[in-house]
């Protein structure tokens, strides 16, 4: 088993206790109307942003779904321009027209999130072709709930990364 130093954990605790703090502080301003765009919460579900992230470099791309404040945040993205965004500010990272679902910071690798259900995951194969084909070792992700495992995109992005053995989509051995 690996060992991790202190630091290493100490900083995806912080990291996930960030996700967390900015999350419950939207809660009351959502119930007030104060924020006006449909906002998910991902609370309980920081860690798997933070881990997932904490595995990639920096020039690694994410592509996120309708829960992704901790993707954007665990990737590097600024909690500012991610709050002003869903307050519809133009100082967010979508100049205030996205809004909660659609949080993008191309320089920190957060490619951009969809609402759509497994709309991200073509995305993500897209890149991780584009990395391929340009023999840059690069990897994308995409971010998806259980609901996508239902959709097409999904069995056919699944089929083409499989196709090209693209690094970053192979299947895990055994299945």
């Amino acid at each position: 088993m690996k060992k991790y130093s202190k630091e290493f954990l100490r900083q995806l605790y912080t990291t996930m206790l960030r996700i967390r703090l900015c999350e419950e502080s939207l809660v009351e301003p959502i119930l007030n109307g104060e924020v006006r765009c449909p906002v998910h919460l991902c609370s309980g579900e920081e860690a798997v942003a933070v881990g997932v992230c904490a595995a990639l470099e920096e020039t690694d791309c994410v592509f996120g779904n309708h829960r992704s404040h901790g993707h954007f945040i665990a990737k590097g993205g600024r909690i500012n321009a991610m709050v002003a965004e869903i307050y519809g500010k133009e100082t967010g990272c979508s100049r205030g027209r996205g809004g909660s679902m659609h949080l993008i910071d191309p320089e920190k690798g957060m490619m951009g999130a969809a609402p759509i259900v497994a709309g991200t995951i073509s995305l993500a194969v897209g890149a991780a072709l584009a990395y391929h084909i340009r023999r840059e070792k690069r990897v994308s992700v995409s971010f998806f709930g259980d609901g996508a495992t239902n959709e097409g995109v999904l069995f056919e992005c699944m089929n083409l990364a499989a196709l090209k053995e693209t690094a970053c989509c192979r299947m895990p051995a055994g299945l």
